[in-house]
């Protein structure tokens, strides 16, 4: 019964292992200032938990696809906080980014911009649903190291790059900045 018992527990640390590297948890965050966009953007409304945006994303990707114009980089914009605002009340985009705005759109798609702004560029290759448990705080800190504070809502740009390579997907973090005000 020891040895099973010492097995088990062995096999379940051994798959945390391999999931936390499947995952990217032991990646490195690449952390910069500077200016990106204008992006233009073909998306959809999302209300709700933020965890269940991929459903929305592939509804566009899924259009993009049967126009015959693949979307190679989808993103999500995540408008509010939800550490203060109740899960079914977050407000989000989800949607790809356009050189050219198709003709024929669904009648719930938008159209818009990602103007051109200052930001600080997180990038990771790792999973994007470990990425607020692991970029989020970087980056924070990144921040308050250098005195700016958020200065409207977080895009996320996901860019796969091969989908037979395993971790072929990076995901890159803008957080619109200002300096913050002294107190």
């Amino acid at each position: 019964m020891k040895y099973v018992l010492v097995f088990v527990l062995a096999a379940i640390i051994a798959f945390g292992v391999y999931l936390s590297t499947y995952l990217g948890a032991f990646k490195g965050v690449d952390i910069t200032q500077g200016e990106q966009g204008p992006f233009k953007i073909v998306y959809i409304d999302h209300i709700g938990p933020y965890h269940k945006m991929n459903k929305d994303i592939e509804v566009v990707e899924k259009f993009f696809v049967k126009e015959g114009k693949p979307c190679g980089r989808t993103f999500g914009e995540y408008m509010d906080d939800p550490q203060v605002t109740e899960e079914a009340r977050l407000r989000a985009k989800a949607g790809c980014i356009v050189d050219e705005y198709p003709k024929n759109l669904p009648e719930d798609f938008k159209t818009g911009e990602f103007a051109a702004k200052k930001y600080v560029i997180a990038t990771f290759t790792g999973s994007p649903g470990i990425g607020p448990l692991k970029v989020y705080p970087r980056v924070n800190e990144f921040m308050k190291e250098n005195k700016l504070q958020q200065d409207g809502a977080l895009i996320e740009i996901y860019e796969i790059h091969s989908i037979t390579e395993k971790n072929a997907m990076t995901t890159t973090y803008l957080f619109p900045t200002k300096e913050a005000v002294a107190k």
